[in-house]
């Protein structure tokens, strides 16, 4: 009798874990669109691609369970906002390891993820498929410029034309061009990138902010908060990222990721802005990375620098738009090569 009544138990059990086991299968994971198990940045990516396709009336048969598992933001369709939410709950959720659903975290955050009415919400260019996303990035007009004439000045009355390319230079003093600039290649402002500046401006700026002080909190934010990649294995987490989801999800990066970032930054604000590889030391033997961005013909060098310098006689390898530390004078004379080094 007792191993009777065993052999149920034990076939009850199992068929209760059996249970367990397929309803844990089958769960849906709200975000997780590519079903890997977790809801990032590819996510993100995913959802974005879905939704451009919809616009043109391209959607994938492969993407037919999107509508369900992609609207986390539970408002019947899957856009732009659902992979913006998408990305911040992966920035979140990498950091609190308790992190709720995505469906409850946009519940929570839903008011302050809202798009913005400003003007500045306008200004985002209308033929792309951006355009959903809310450029939460260019400062209200009727602010205080700044005296005429200053840096502030300059900064906030640039005009500005959004775009997408950063072109790199390579300035060392001995390259393949007998040591003048040449184009060494275009990164690219991806949605997904967008993504990311629009949500660490709605986190970090208020509109009482010019472009000048969103410029430079961005700019001190970097420095204090990204890591330096100092090994192999830390940097090959990051260096297949763009330089913004690097250092503002991940804050970790070298020279050419928070400079980059900051340099995405300003590209997407409309700056006239570009990237310089220069090598520093009297042999050219340290190679560096920054940025530099030119208005009415003059160019304004910024260093984010790093923290191991934060300390005299070293602390000054930190500048934002300084022009007299310009190092690139246009292209007049290094037309000779445009190759990728």
């Amino acid at each position: 009798m007792k191993k009777c009544i065993t052999f149920m138990v034990t076939a009850l059990c199992m068929t209760f874990m059996s249970a367990m086991t397929s309803n844990a299968a089958d769960k849906i994971i709200y975000g997780d669109v590519n079903g890997d198990g977790a809801v990032n940045s590819s996510d993100a990516t995913e959802i974005l691609n879905y939704y451009a396709q919809s616009l043109t009336g391209k959607n994938e048969d492969s993407a037919k369970n999107i509508l369900e598992i992609g609207d986390v933001n539970e408002d019947g369709s899957v856009d732009s906002a659902d992979a913006s939410f998408t990305l911040e709950y992966y920035s979140y959720s990498s950091t609190h390891k308790d992190a709720e659903g995505i469906r409850d975290f946009v519940g929570n955050t839903e008011e302050s993820a809202k798009p913005a009415t400003t003007a500045a919400a306008a200004q985002t260019p209308s033929d792309t498929v951006t355009t959903a996303i809310v450029n939460c990035v260019n400062a209200p007009e009727g602010l205080d410029p700044g005296e005429k004439g200053s840096i502030k000045y300059i900064i906030n009355t640039a005009k500005l034309t959004p775009h997408d390319e950063i072109p790199l230079y390579n300035i060392k003093g001995d390259n393949k061009n007998g040591g003048k600039p040449y184009l060494v290649r275009n990164y690219m402002l991806t949605d997904e990138t967008k993504i990311i500046l629009n949500n660490f401006a709605k986190e970090h700026f208020t509109d009482e902010m010019t472009n000048y002080d969103r410029l430079a909190y961005t700019w001190e934010w970097l420095h204090f908060n990204v890591d330096y990649a100092t090994t192999w294995e830390q940097y090959s987490k990051i260096s297949e990222l763009s330089f913004s989801e690097a250092s503002f999800v991940h804050k970790s990066g070298q020279c050419i990721q928070y400079n980059g970032a900051f340099a995405e930054m300003m590209a997407y604000m409309g700056y006239d802005v570009y990237m310089l590889e220069k090598w520093n030391r009297p042999n050219f033997t340290v190679q560096h990375f920054m940025s530099e961005v030119m208005i009415d013909g003059v160019g304004y060098n910024t260093e984010v620098g790093e923290r191991s310098y934060d300390s005299p006689p070293n602390y000054y390898w930190m500048w934002l738009f300084d022009s007299k530390r310009q190092e690139f004078f246009g292209l007049e004379d290094s037309t000779k090569s445009t190759e990728v080094e």
